[in-house]
Formats: structure tokens, sequence, C-alpha cells
């Protein structure tokens, strides 16, 4: 008797190559291993460029796909497809800040909704959960999988005609965004989802915990997927520079809250005050920006601080592949992808503590994000000691070796098994 292939439809707001952090990678990379495994994948996404990376993976405009089919859902897929990306047209943008509360049980009467957030989101999270509904209706899926608090919504939505299971993907909560000072809103989405959802996905141990503590969800329904570096290690080799690297020590991430930039910055004035040729880059963008600057110039340090913006993924690898040392200063940090980023290209990393990218990279250098003074002594000892950011990196690539996305794949996959039976590919071992 031949087994199909399970179908599982994915659900995300960013995907590369437009993404503002490590959520749009982490997304790619699932459904990447997902499709490497033998499951036929659907990603639908508010807004993405057409594209094609492969003969399993299709990336469809939504804007023009449903003027083109009026609306409608193409039923037939391409034999043997194994992955394709369709973008409905709603306009969601990572990390803005509701102003309202919804009522998401409305979601197909948009008209209704006030405006709630930025730039209209409110209306473009209920557009999306309602077109998403649509498309739904017309596919022949096993499993509705989300991707963080924005598309929970449409999960649900998505699931109700055909009582798909819902399995929901935290890669960061409200908690590890805000702080105590979290929005009831958002909040509110995660736990209710968490809590209606069949299984919950969590990317370390440390966000299991949060989910786990702050919303109340049973442990056992938790089922932790680490996130993995990706698979063109080529692309990092050949942007590596021989020789010494400048004395630069860099953060990586959006100036907010969460990222812990000012910490960044409190440990660097101490460095200068004892490593004269050392520069601090910081790169990204985000709601701290101003402050940072101000900051900066009070310290003591403007002259030696370089803020870089966002920066391209190859504007990144070479400032990795060119700098001494990245300091991930998170006041709480999911994971961490930008950690094995820099271990793929021979920078070595302080991690925070207070991370997820910890529970992998045990041999590692490591501080609590509110301690500068240990973190300033790291990064000197690692600017005094070139041999030992080498051992760093070296240990640390041997536990990269031991991450992959299809690794991360067949977690989920069993983990669908295990909770509602699902088939296994045939192809999966």
């Amino acid at each position: 008797m031949e087994v199909r292939r399970p179908r599982v439809l994915m659900l995300g707001w960013e995907y590369p190559p437009l993404f503002a952090g490590g959520l749009g990678k982490a997304s790619q990379g699932l459904a990447r291993g997902l499709a490497a495994c033998g499951v036929d994948v659907l990603f639908v996404l508010p807004s993405h460029r057409p594209q094609r990376e492969s003969a399993r993976l299709e990336v469809i405009g939504a804007r023009e796909w449903l003027h083109a089919t009026a609306q409608s859902v193409r039923r037939s897929r391409p034999p043997d497809s194994g992955f394709r990306a369709i973008a409905v047209p709603a306009r969601l943008f990572p990390y803005q800040r509701p102003t309202g509360t919804p009522d998401l049980n409305a979601i197909d009467d948009i008209d209704l909704l006030p405006q709630l957030y930025g730039a209209d989101l409110g209306r473009e999270v209920a557009k999306f959960a309602a077109r998403v509904a649509r498309l739904a209706v017309g596919l022949h899926a096993d499993v509705v999988h989300a991707n963080d608090w924005m598309t929970f919504p449409a999960a649900f939505a998505a699931a109700a005609s055909r009582q798909l299971p819902v399995f929901l993907h935290l890669h960061s909560t409200e908690y590890d965004r805000s702080g105590e000072a979290v929005n009831p809103y958002i909040a509110g989405v995660e736990r209710n989802a968490c809590v209606r959802a069949t299984h919950v996905f969590a990317v370390s141990r440390y966000t299991a915990n949060v989910i786990a503590q702050r919303y109340g969800i049973p442990p056992g329904k938790i089922t932790v997927v680490y996130n993995a570096p990706d698979d063109d290690g080529d692309a990092i080799e050949q942007v590596l520079v021989n020789g010494p690297r400048a004395p630069w020590v860099v953060f990586l991430g959006r100036l907010t809250f969460q990222k812990g930039p000012d910490h960044f910055l409190r440990a660097a004035a101490r460095v200068a005050a004892f490593n004269g040729d050392a520069r601090f880059l910081v790169c990204g963008a985000g709601d701290m920006s101003g402050g940072l600057h101000a900051l900066a110039r009070s310290l003591g340090i403007a002259d030696r601080v370089d803020f870089r913006g966002f920066l391209r993924p190859s504007a990144v690898d070479r400032l990795l592949a060119s700098s001494r040392v990245l300091v991930m200063s998170s006041v709480s940090e999911p994971f961490g992808l930008v950690a094995l980023e820099a271990l793929r290209g021979g920078t070595p990393v302080i991690l925070s503590k207070q991370s997820g990218v910890r529970e992998v990279l045990g041999h590692s250098l490591q501080v609590d994000f509110w301690d500068h003074e240990k973190l300033a002594d790291q990064i000197l000892a690692l600017l005094r000691l070139p041999v030992l950011g080498t051992q760093l990196v070296e240990s640390g690539r041997e536990q990269l070796a031991r991450l992959s996305w299809k690794e991360s794949a067949r977690v989920m996959l069993d983990t669908y098994a295990r909770v509602r039976g699902l088939p296994r590919p045939p192809t999966l071992p």
C-alpha cells in the first residue's frame, strides 16, 4: 500500500530575501527542511516577490496570482512540487505595535475592524486571516503550522473549514520583546492561541519555559525545535579574509529593548578605557536608535562607535568575516541565529545567558546581559588573545555540525505523528 506524502500548510509573515530578522530565515529553514524530508509544503505569507529557489521551492507573487485567478484557489499542484510559497495581499510589518484590540471572531467582516496598529496593521491581520481562510478551502492539507503571533488568527481560520490540527511555532513571545511592559493584546493572542492549539513548538527550552510559566501551557504540550545554520555554508567561506582581523566589536540585531544594545554600549565604554584600538559597530535599526546615539555621547565613546543601520545578508557576511568578536547582549533571546552565523564566518561570539542558543553552544563565553563589567572583560580577552577566539570558533563549529534544518524538520514530523497520528513521509527512515 502506497503511503502518500503529508501536506503542511505553513504560515509566516516574512521570508527571505525580504525579512527583518531571524524569523524569516528560520521560517525558510523549517520549510526547506520539511520539503527535504519528503513533505509537501505550501508556505503562505502576506507579500513576497516571485522567485524559484529550486525544483521543490516555488514562490508566487500573491497579488498577480490572486488577480489571475480572480481570487480563487488553484486546486491542483505541480507533480512532486514539494514546496510552494504563495503571498496573499496583506501588508504585515514585523514588530509593529498594536494600539487597540480587535474582534478576531469578526475576521470575515474586515470593514468592521477599527484602525488598530501602526500602518493599519490590525486590518491587515484580519485581512490576512480572512484570505488564508478562503485559500484553505481549496487545499487538502493535513496540518496548519503557524510561525509567530501575527499568523495565529489566520491559522485557526484556515483550520476551521476542514477541522485541521493547528501547530504553533513560537520564535519569540511578547514577554521576550517587551519584558514586563507587555502589550496585553499581543500577550492575549499568544496565550489564547497556545491554549487552543493542538501543539506548540518552541525554539529553545528557554522559550518553552516562558510559554509554560507565562501562559500556563502544560510542558507536555510543548516541543523544542532548535534552529540551525543555513545549508549554504560555501557562501560564508567565500568571504573569509586572510590575516589579522580588525579590532571590531560588533552588535548585530534590532535596536530594541529585547536585544539589549544599550548594555552593549555600556560594556563598550569599559572596553574603550583599556583598549585604544577597539571600535564598536552597532548594526541594526529600531526604536532605540536615537537614544543609543545619545547614550554613546554621554559615555564619551561617540567617536569610537559606528552605527551602520540595517545590513543586507551579504554585508553581514563580510562584516563578520572581518571582525574580532560578536556580542549578543540580549535581555531575552528565544534563540539567536546570529550567533550561528558568526561562528560559520569564523567570528567568536559572547552569548547572553538569557538566550536559547546557549543550549546548543555549551562551550562558549556567556554572560548575564546586565553584567557590563564581566562582558567588558570577555571582550578584552578576545581582543588581546586571538588564539582564544580561534579555539572558541573551532569548538563552536563542532557543535554547529550537530544542527540542521532537516533534523529540526524530523522533530516536527515526529511530533505531528505522535500528537495526531499523521503519516510520516515514505522517504523518511
